[in-house]
């Protein structure tokens, strides 16, 4: 019923969306990535706001993929250290830039 549900209210707001107005743009990026190492085989997607703040940072808000064929569950919370690498806290943002 569940299913149901959420399929009736997702019909329901796309065709008000179309009847009414329009459909808001996606408002993110994604980023494919990769990562090697001796005994470490890393790849997936992060997704990204889609503007770069003052800086040209775009902040991180969702990654998919896997490590060493483990599937990657989520994000380190921002402000947080990996555990054995403190004092460095994690800020989940990204940038094109090389500096």
């Amino acid at each position: 019923m569940k299913n149901l549900t959420l399929l009736s209210a997702t019909l329901l707001t796309v065709t008000s969306a179309l009847l009414f107005g329009k459909i808001e743009a996606a408002s993110a990026l994604i980023w494919n990535w990769s990562y090697s190492a001796p005994g470490i085989e890393a790849s997936g997607s992060l997704t990204t706001n889609d503007t770069p703040d003052d800086l040209g940072f775009y902040l991180i808000t969702g990654i998919t993929g896997t490590r060493n064929d483990e599937t990657i569950i989520g994000l380190q919370a921002t402000g947080t250290s990996v555990p054995g690498n403190e004092p460095f806290v994690l800020d989940n943002i990204i940038s094109l830039n090389p500096d």
